[in-house]
């Protein structure tokens, strides 16, 4: 079946898709980004980061007004950094998890008031976690701030907490948490990468977000174009009427995206836009 879709807003993922293997936007993203904003086309950053966490170079694209931080948990106007909606996991939620994920062999990181925080033994045994990379090593410490009692901290902001992420070098560790956590209701759970789990409240998800966002901006879910990589994507993917999966995203995501684009090595991204919003060429769904 074959669909030409009139495109109002783009959610875009970073890492692992808007973002290149440096974790920077290329040139090329850029000037599409640019050009397919000029046409009054609505781009929003959809991450897991928190908004102290997003990179300069994509806040600086003249155009980008919106972000959706911490899985959607937030939706911030760049302008003058103004929260226009949370959807946090609340106090009680906190209260019954902490005692269930404070585990020497998991790092925990609490993400509240758009800035994250880490126990300061942690960041200084990163390999035990199992961030081996010079990549990961440098973002993690450059966007973490340090901390002697992570738990202390969370029950102290628990009214705050927009995410949880929990990083594992211990996979059979992992799935066990993933397995627990799944039942309960107040949570939600997914995942970016593969050492780790993330924890948002009840309802949090990039599309609950994005629905929102929609609502403000008077866009058709139709009309939205969303592009993404991981599981925390997955929910995105699905609501938007026109889904685009990146050759290296994640088995789920790419069984149910309208396309697949390149890579994020590849500017996968602009690819896309090119193809289905500046070009208004027709895509055929098998």
């Amino acid at each position: 079946m074959s669909a030409d879709y009139d495109i109002k807003l783009i959610a875009l993922d970073m890492d692992g898709t808007l973002l290149n293997e440096e974790g920077c936007l290329s040139l090329l993203s850029r000037k599409i980004l640019e050009r397919v904003m000029d046409k009054g086309i609505h781009v929003v950053i959809s991450t897991g980061r928190v908004f102290s966490a997003l990179p300069k170079d994509v806040l600086d694209v003249d155009g980008m007004e919106y972000a959706i931080t911490s899985n959607g948990a937030n939706i911030l106007k760049l302008a003058d950094q103004t929260t226009v909606y949370t959807n946090l996991i609340g106090k009680d939620s906190i209260m019954e998890i902490l005692p269930h994920i404070q585990d020497e062999d998991v790092m925990i990181e609490a993400f509240f008031d758009h800035d994250v925080v880490a126990e300061r033994r942690c960041l200084e045994n990163l390999d035990r976690y199992g961030m081996v990379t010079e990549k990961s090593q440098i973002y993690t410490l450059s966007t973490r701030k340090p901390v002697e009692n992570i738990a202390a901290v969370m029950e102290e902001k628990a009214d705050r907490m927009e995410n949880i992420n929990l990083i594992f070098s211990d996979q059979k560790k992992r799935i066990e948490f993933w397995n627990f956590l799944s039942r309960i209701p107040s949570i939600t759970v997914t995942s970016s990468m593969p050492y780790n789990l993330e924890i948002g409240g009840a309802t949090t998800s990039k599309a609950d977000a994005l629905k929102h966002l929609c609502s403000l901006l008077d866009v058709k879910h139709n009309q939205v174009m969303a592009c993404g990589d991981s599981e925390n994507d997955l929910a995105m993917l699905q609501f938007a009427g026109l889904s685009v999966a990146m050759e290296n995203a994640a088995a789920p995501l790419k069984k149910i995206a309208h396309f697949i684009t390149k890579t994020n090595r590849e500017d996968g991204v602009a690819h896309a836009i090119q193809r289905f919003v500046l070009d208004h060429r027709q895509y055929t769904n098998q």
